[in-house]
């Protein structure tokens, strides 16, 4: 990364409110949706605006470049953890009892429909503001390592989840046992990915050499079994 000043959190925000009014524009229909809905009403887009410069002050008080780059990977990855569950419901379409379960295990003291419109409105302002870092970290801190291993960890995330989910009402008590069992090589799996994303210059061997997080291939294959059977059950 080049030597240069730290970003102030004024520029932060403002190549991140480009960056949402830019993704109106955008090809990519999941970029517009989120975008247009959090500038959908002035009330959506002021709390995304005041959730987000909270996230960005977090990364200007770093005061030095380098430093800053760790506080938009740091930012980053916790965006990546809260957007997950609206993330797995939507991709999965999980819908009906299967749903109100789900919903349930996370928000076990809110009624169902307080909870999914809570949930959804935080999933919408955390995938905004994970586009916006995703913009700022590769394009404005220039960080070169920011945006591949970070897809490799939200990748790998995504599975986890999807995997754990799968665990909480099992139809199959064998397959949900073999299910749990390959958790903690996943978590385990996860880690290893987390620190390369911390420490990219220690971690960038690592990738360039082709370290992969299925390195087993019997694991990896009946893991992608039962993700597999896990999607189509839901």
């Amino acid at each position: 990364m080049i030597n240069r000043s730290a970003v102030t959190h004024a520029r932060l925000m403002r190549e991140s409110t480009d960056c949402v009014e830019g993704a109106l524009r955008s090809k990519d229909p999941k970029e517009y949706l989120v975008a247009h809905r959090v500038l959908e009403t002035p009330t959506a887009w002021q709390l995304w605006e005041h959730e987000h410069s909270g996230l960005m002050r977090q990364v200007a008080d770093s005061r030095v470049l380098r430093t800053q780059a760790a506080a938009l990977r740091h930012a980053a990855l916790r965006l990546i953890h809260g957007k997950a569950l609206f993330d797995y419901l939507r991709t999965n379409q999980v819908r009906g009892t299967s749903r109100m379960q789900i919903i349930h295990h996370f928000y076990p003291t809110r009624g169902y429909q307080s909870a999914i419109v809570a949930e959804h409105g935080s999933y919408l302002r955390k995938a905004c503001s994970y586009l916006c870092a995703s913009r700022v970290g590769t394009e404005l801190v220039e960080d070169p390592t920011f945006l591949d291993p970070m897809q490799h960890y939200e990748n790998l995330y995504a599975e986890y989840f999807d995997l754990y989910c799968g665990t909480l009402h099992p139809k199959d008590g064998v397959e949900s046992a073999s299910e749990r069992s390959l958790l903690p090589l996943l978590k385990h799996r996860l880690n290893e990915w987390r620190w390369i994303v911390l420490n990219p210059q220690a971690g960038s061997p690592r990738v360039a050499q082709g370290f992969d997080f299925r390195r087993s291939g019997d694991e990896s294959r009946r893991l992608q079994t039962l993700s597999a059977r896990s999607r189509n059950a839901a």
